[in-house]
């Protein structure tokens, strides 16, 4: 696995592991979850909640089995950087992402977008990732990438098809 992938790889892992145990667990998953939910004033039970939760339960379900070598519950750093060193390719190189990956994003892309018009301002995105650790330079920088006709908002469409194109690294944490 490429040095950028391993990098991205250590990014992502430290953003799950909520506890900071260097290990991640079924209860990261659901914390991050929560994280998410919390940082935009919605609760768990909640329609965009529920879908969120599920979706991150969901993922961890598949990282579990696919990720974890040794069943025992628990995805050390090593084998989630083998795993995301597995993820299909962008046209740009860069890991484009699970169908699970992406319906964890798809929910949090919801919960981000407070007024439900389907849209994500470049305030909505900027605070989303900003919750997420990312600096609102970085996020400023992302989110020109995916408002490719500049109108200043992003469907999921946009997202998911910038994705593709470019990568998750550099919608989540900035171009490199």
């Amino acid at each position: 696995m490429g040095t950028d992938r391993v990098i991205l790889a250590d990014l992502v892992f430290d953003r799950l592991d909520t506890n900071g145990d260097g290990i991640l667990a079924a209860d990261d998953y659901r914390a991050s979850a929560d994280h998410v939910l919390r940082s935009f004033g919605m609760g768990p039970s909640s329609p965009k909640g529920r879908a969120l939760i599920e979706a991150n339960l969901a993922l961890w379900e598949q990282q579990a089995e696919l990720v974890d070598r040794d069943h025992d519950g628990r995805i050390t750093r090593e084998e989630y950087q083998e795993w995301f060193g597995s993820l299909p390719a962008s046209d740009a190189g860069g890991p484009s992402g699970s169908p699970e990956v992406m319906a964890v994003l798809h929910a949090q892309f919801h919960v981000a977008d407070r007024d439900g018009d389907g849209l994500m301002s470049r305030h909505e995105f900027v605070a989303w990732r900003g919750f997420k650790g990312v600096p609102a330079g970085s996020a400023e920088a992302s989110f020109a990438l995916i408002d490719s006709d500049g109108d200043g908002a992003i469907s999921w469409n946009d997202f998911s098809g910038a994705a593709q194109r470019r990568g998750l690294g550099a919608l989540l944490y900035g171009p490199s």
